[in-house]
């Protein structure tokens, strides 16, 4: 027993640092993750529209994903904590401006829309240089566990965001929430850690600004195995992208806009993650990661999504999204392991910003799909006299929402089937080697 509190107390030691960033990290996700939630409430409430929504998340993603390249060559050269500090310094600027608006009963979704479009383009920064901060504060056998502890976290905000928000929204508000948010910020702004600024890339060749930019995307496509793991995380981003834009308002539909319902339904999301999460940090990390890659998905594409479509009440719809997200942090846990072990520290700035362009260039997609199918298509069907609509009612049952429940049951069949495929692709199964 001795012997094994002084491993504990050892292993502590060496992630002191992390555990800080991490924790301060968490803080302020949380803050911001209420916003984004109460904000996507209020659009739908001023909207009435799937597609507002998706229209938001795009200018959020679309100009991260359009900078990523370019940010990567900034990341390797300067020094990661600067980058990161700057880049939340604009994210608290923005939702004081969000306030200011509130306040003067100005706030317009045309203003949502451009904020969001500055919160890509400081994420752009912002998401590769954590990424590799963390590279280069945890020795190389934590990768996973650290994955772990990632999801664990992210889980916790997912958790208590919809209940916490939900709760604050209804009594104090969006002005109560951002003022929150900001107050994480500068909490988080207290636990500040000492980075190494790794210089190895100051060693290597000189070249142009333009190829600077697209040395990540050429080692990628040089190393065809991380290239085609890459590829499917596209795909799984695609299929995510519909599911995340559409579970919102499927449930307040259903629900006849009961957002307390709402947010008990998505705190199991949160709920889900956390077990996963700590299974992935506790667990011995799996000798094929591959396998449990392609293992976790396939079982949370298929027992999510489907059974968030043919579900009728919170009972089902908890269940499905518990289950299904109680295997994301396997899938993201293995994925970051190879890509941190795979790719020399000196080139992860530049490849992880690559990465983040190839992988997330399908959730803008997705968003917008998901949006136009709920809107354009399903929702009218069922609304509809059809006799598709009423074979397809048997199904996911009638009513307002039932549209886009269709949509969850298509797109866990697709990513079952999508899923089968790339399990079969040699270069990824290399990876194990």
């Amino acid at each position: 027993m001795k012997t094994k509190n002084i491993k504990q107390l050892e292993i502590l030691k060496e992630l002191k640092t992390f555990l800080i960033l991490w924790s301060s990290q968490s803080l302020s996700q949380f803050g911001s993750s209420m916003t984004s939630f109460s904000l996507i409430i209020w659009a739908f409430e001023k909207q009435d529209s799937v597609l507002s929504i998706s229209l938001l998340m795009i200018c959020s993603l679309l100009p991260s994903i359009l900078l990523s390249f370019l940010a990567g060559t900034f990341i390797d050269k300067w020094n990661k904590k600067l980058i990161m500090l700057i880049s939340d310094t604009i994210a608290a600027i923005c939702s004081i401006f969000v306030l200011l608006l509130l306040f003067n009963n100005r706030l317009e979704i045309s203003y949502l829309y451009i904020i969001n479009v500055i919160l890509g383009i400081t994420n752009a920064f912002q998401s590769p240089a954590s990424s590799v901060a963390v590279t280069m504060i945890v020795p190389k056998k934590y990768y996973v566990k650290i994955s772990g502890l990632q999801s664990l976290s992210s889980s916790m905000v997912t958790t208590f965001t919809p209940l916490v928000a939900t709760a604050i929204y209804a009594f104090g508000g969006m002005r109560v929430i951002l003022t929150i948010d900001l107050a994480t910020f500068f909490i988080a702004l207290l636990f500040c850690i000492k980075i190494p600024n790794y210089l190895a890339y100051k060693k290597e060749k000189r070249l142009s600004p333009l190829a600077d930019c697209f040395d990540g995307v050429s080692y990628l496509f040089k190393n065809k195995s991380i290239l085609h793991l890459i590829i499917f995380m596209g795909f799984v981003n695609l299929i995510a992208a519909i599911y995340n834009c559409n579970l919102t308002p499927m449930i307040l539909g259903r629900t006849s806009n009961d957002k307390m319902l709402l947010g008990i339904v998505t705190s199991f999301v949160g709920i889900g993650g956390i077990i996963g999460s700590i299974l992935v940090t506790i667990k011995k990390p799996s000798k094929s990661k591959v396998n449990t890659i392609f293992n976790s998905i396939t079982f949370s594409f298929l027992i999510c999504n489907f059974f968030l479509g043919v579900g009728r009440n919170a009972y089902i719809w908890s269940v499905a999204v518990l289950a299904g997200n109680a295997t994301v942090p396997f899938l993201t846990g293995s994925v970051e392991a190879i890509m941190r072990t795979k790719v020399p520290i000196e080139m992860q700035g530049r490849v992880f910003a690559a990465r983040n362009t190839l992988q997330y260039a399908t959730i803008p997609i997705g968003y917008m799909l998901g949006g136009i199918l709920a809107d354009k298509c399903f929702e009218p069907i069922m609304a509809s006299n059809s006799k598709l609509k009423q074979t397809l009612s048997i199904l996911v049952g009638n009513g307002k929402g039932s549209g886009m429940a269709v949509t969850f049951v298509i797109i866990g069949i697709v990513g079952f089937i999508g899923c089968w495929m790339f399990r079969k692709n040699k270069y990824i199964r290399d990876l194990d080697d």
